[in-house]
């Protein structure tokens, strides 16, 4: 058990107390759902479960793909650091993958970049990849549905131009594009709601106001025009875990909602934490490891140039 002095202690608690009361000052369930219906901020809705012509239906038409990327730095003091990135498209009936990656440093620009600089073109440079794996799978692997990890909206900013070619290409193709957002950041409901929570002294996120409020196979379909233009955001619980995810879909295919909530049901663990479990199998077989990295730096930099950049913190003894 660590030990700890009385103020520090103290402190401690203090701060544990601050998120205990946080989460006490949830509204309650009921009251909650019937005023995001009647305010016209979202609809529930009730999954079903696929029967067997419905699955052989979507396999005749492509079956299922998906897509996951990954990113890590390793290295020393900046800029003496090295960023190894990885896109994985692979497709469920098949097996059939295909991987783009890059790696680069703040030392190969042509200008100085600042460490803020550099974790911007980082998250820009994996969405770049991550939409390049997308339309490679809509092209090679021809699929019905198109599960990406993350956020859609992500490509429409970072990169626009390959979102606009990703989702004519699926278009074109009768490729459904469905983003699976585990970490949910947006505070949408509450700006809605912001009258009815005068208890709230703070902005909560929707992750936070939907904590427990969906039953397991249900998704709280959003109004249209409470986020990103062009784009359709849903909140779903698919599993046992009370956390909810999110599902983005582009306007164009959001007609099909009814069948991916069905379909994204029936690939979700119900004990698992709520998330496609091909998304998972891609997410462990695309993600690179601090011992993947710190493997590279030694055979390309040699033991000596390695030990020059590593940080001294990841060599304490205790």
């Amino acid at each position: 058990m660590l030990e700890m002095d009385i103020s520090l202690k103290k402190r401690f608690e203090e701060a544990a107390a601050a998120l205990k009361t946080r989460l006490e000052k949830k509204l309650d369930r009921d009251f909650l759902r019937k005023i995001i219906a009647e305010r016209g901020a979202g609809s529930f809705l009730k999954c079903k479960e696929m029967d067997s012509d419905m699955l052989a239906s979507i396999v005749e038409k492509g079956g299922i793909a998906g897509v996951d990327g990954s990113t890590n730095s390793k290295g020393g003091i900046f800029p003496y650091i090295i960023t190894l990135q990885q896109a994985l498209a692979k497709h469920a009936g098949s097996g059939q993958e295909l991987m783009l990656s890059d790696a680069f440093s703040p030392l190969l620009f042509e200008e100085d970049l600042s460490e803020d600089d550099y974790r911007q073109h980082i998250k820009k440079n994996l969405s770049i990849l991550e939409a390049n794996a997308a339309i490679l799978a809509v092209e090679e692997f021809k699929p019905a549905v198109l599960l990406i990890d993350g956020s859609l909206v992500r490509f429409k900013i970072e990169t626009s131009s390959l979102w606009e070619k990703l989702k004519q290409k699926a278009l074109d193709n009768g490729t459904i594009l469905v983003g699976v957002v585990e970490g949910i950041s947006t505070g949408i409901i509450s700006s809605v709601l912001d009258d009815v929570m005068p208890q709230l002294s703070y902005r909560a996120m929707d992750w936070e106001v939907l904590f427990g409020l969906l039953e397991m196979g249900e998704v709280l379909e959003m109004a249209p025009d409470l986020f990103k233009e062009g784009l359709r955001t849903c909140f779903a619980r698919f599993s046992l875990d009370p956390k909810p995810i999110g599902i983005d879909m582009p306007e164009e295919q959001y007609a099909f909602l009814n069948q991916i909530k069905d379909l994204l049901f029936a690939l979700t663990p119900k004990n698992g934490r709520g998330i496609p479990l091909w998304l998972d199998i891609i997410d462990n077989k695309v993600r690179i490891t601090d011992a993947m990295m710190e493997g590279l730096l030694n055979a390309c930099l040699g033991e000596d140039y390695a030990e020059y950049i590593l940080a001294k913190r990841s060599k304490r003894a205790i």
